[in-house]
């Protein structure tokens, strides 16, 4: 008597094993697209701070992209203190040379971008300035820098770096992410000058990044160099010198 087999139901692969499939394949189209959902969350975020948080969020969702085995890769890993305070100086000097600029051209008032970031962590903690203040330097120092590192010099470096080279990954992650910081300055309110201003400055410090990143081989040195200039700059917009 014939006797009939029993397959077993397939499982349907689920959203994020989709995705990882479809970043394996084609990690360019696929970091392009990550990247433009940050782009219009970050964006947006000028007009809605739940939305700034949110692109905050995202842009460390990104590693999901990614399993676990190939996070190293993708510069979640150790790295040696040479590299880095190499990478950092080189960092904290783009920053200076930015900020020195962008005061000659546009001065101390609300045409220079940098004068804008303390403002963006005004409302953070409302009624509450001590709190406020740590705030604004856990998320400067530590939270925002280590979210983008590992958004920007690491997963969409990575991709980009897999299919064109370091080169085109430095200037490319560069180039995103000044874009990306017009969600935080120049859109709300409208002004052409801080655009102007922020676009190239941005640009630059995105550039001393990859460098720092293609140094270290980590993209959580990059946030420890981010953090570090974060927090230089912010005391050089407090306390002008």
């Amino acid at each position: 008597m014939a006797t009939t087999k029993h397959r077993a139901p397939r499982t349907r692969p689920t959203a994020l094993t989709r995705l990882r499939h479809h970043h394996a394949a084609f990690p360019l189209v696929s970091a392009a697209v990550l990247f433009a959902v940050l782009a219009v969350v970050r964006v947006a975020g000028a007009f809605a701070f739940p939305l700034m948080v949110l692109s905050v969020a995202l842009s460390g969702a990104v590693l999901l992209a990614l399993p676990r085995e190939e996070w190293a890769a993708a510069g979640l890993r150790r790295f040696a203190a040479l590299p880095a305070v190499v990478g950092t100086t080189l960092v904290a000097l783009v920053y200076a040379e930015t900020y020195f600029a962008t005061r000659a051209t546009f001065g101390d008032g609300d045409d220079n971008w940098t004068v804008w970031v303390p403002r963006l962590f005004e409302d953070m903690v409302p009624g509450v300035p001590l709190l406020g203040t740590a705030a604004m330097l856990l998320s400067l120092g530590v939270l925002v820098p280590l979210v983008e590192e590992v958004c920007y010099r690491g997963v969409l470096y990575r991709a980009v770096e897999q299919q064109r080279g370091s080169y085109a990954a430095i200037v490319v992650t560069a180039l995103a992410w000044s874009l990306v910081h017009l969600g935080d300055y120049g859109l709300n309110p409208l002004n052409l000058r801080v655009i102007c201003g922020v676009l190239p400055s941005v640009f630059l410090m995105g550039l001393a990044l990859g460098v720092c990143r293609a140094v270290t081989g980590s993209a959580l040195a990059c946030a420890f160099a981010q953090g570090t200039c974060n927090l230089l700059l912010l005391g050089a917009v407090v306390a002008p010198f």
